[in-house]
């Protein structure tokens, strides 16, 4: 008969456990799941299972409605932003500062036009947080108990709702600045961007009601929990299904160099600034999973409002996704 182990490992005889083995299995348990969703999610997409407009239709659900819910409720059961949470924030605004420097630096070098130097600027820096970041951290922390679970994402989403906004707000300079576009007119777009912003809008008021003393009735807070719950196997389904229509076509060099700075240069960066700032642990794990996350899908939809490089951003989504693989894999050992 197989023995169990103190540490919960199931022994064979005639087997040595090995310690990076063991290690791996979490991480495997934790990436597994995810890319077999996104793999789903692109293979009926591909198949037509699952038609464009209802794709679609599926990503406004997860990005209106099932996203915002778990944002929600995740946040309102913490309440406040701590210490660390600012850190976190601050460690992440920096080195988005830094790698929309470095993405600026390897558009120069490569002499592209307006149009490709801010779309690749913007494929840089702007991580998929919200699609890949927030799922990743849910399955890695699974096995933490409930209440040290709950205080590690709902840290996560403080994070992750200041960085969407300021995303929003780099993308619209990266991608009007070199085109010599950016002016007072940019400011009421940006502005709207933030403030309909559904997982924004979310995250305010996950912390309001808290602030308040509001609290929601148990109907209200058990179907917004279980809307919560579907937003993470959705989500991936329709990072998937977006795969399937996304091509390789244009600027090859150019779009290699996106994904490269944005799945393995921006998590060095992070690595480098939590170690100067003494954070560890759990909050490590969560820059960097952040850090590693592929571009963001919306930088396409951006890319095409404001006359960016839609193959660019297309093709930097693409690739960026499949190598996130690799670098979400290593951020999740070294953490």
């Amino acid at each position: 008969m197989y023995r169990r182990a103190a540490d919960g490992h199931t022994k064979i005889p005639g087997f040595a456990a090995d310690a990076r083995g063991i290690a791996m299995t979490p991480i495997f348990e934790t990436l597994a799941p995810i890319l077999l969703l996104i793999a789903l999610g692109a293979a009926l997409a591909h198949l037509r299972f699952l038609g464009r407009e209802f794709m679609a239709d599926l990503n406004k659900l997860v990005f209106w409605i099932a996203l915002p819910a778990l944002i929600f409720t995740g946040i309102a059961g913490i309440g406040r932003a701590t210490p660390r949470t600012a850190s976190l924030l601050g460690v992440m605004t920096v080195a988005t500062f830094l790698v929309l420097a470095l993405g600026w630096l390897a558009s120069r070098a490569l002499r592209l036009p307006p149009a490709s130097t801010g779309t690749l600027v913007q494929a840089a820096f702007r991580g998929n947080l919200a699609y890949i970041g927030i799922p990743v951290l849910a399955y890695a922390f699974a096995a933490l108990p409930k209440v040290q679970r709950d205080e590690e994402m709902a840290t996560a989403l403080l994070v992750m709702a200041p960085m969407t906004a300021l995303y929003n707000v780099l993308a619209v300079v990266a991608l009007q600045g070199s085109q010599h576009k950016l002016g007072a007119g940019s400011i009421p777009f940006i502005a709207r961007n933030i403030a309909t912003n559904p997982l924004i809008i979310a995250c305010v008021a996950g912390l309001a009601f808290p602030l308040f003393g509001w609290h929601l009735p148990l109907v209200a807070a058990r179907t917004l929990g279980t809307l919560g719950a579907a937003a993470v196997p959705v989500a991936l389904l329709c990072i998937g299904g977006s795969l399937a229509t996304l091509t390789l076509r244009g600027r090859r060099t150019a779009i290699v160099t996106a994904a490269v700075v944005k799945v393995f240069a921006d998590p060095l960066i992070v690595l480098g600034l939590c170690k100067f700032a003494g954070i560890a642990g759990n909050e490590l794990r969560i820059a960097l999973v952040l850090a590693a996350c592929p571009t963001a899908v919306a930088s396409f939809v951006m890319a095409e409002k404001l006359n960016g490089d839609e193959s660019l951003a297309s093709g930097s989504i693409a690739l960026s996704t499949v190598l996130s693989s690799v670098s979400l894999l290593l951020v999740l050992w070294i953490s």
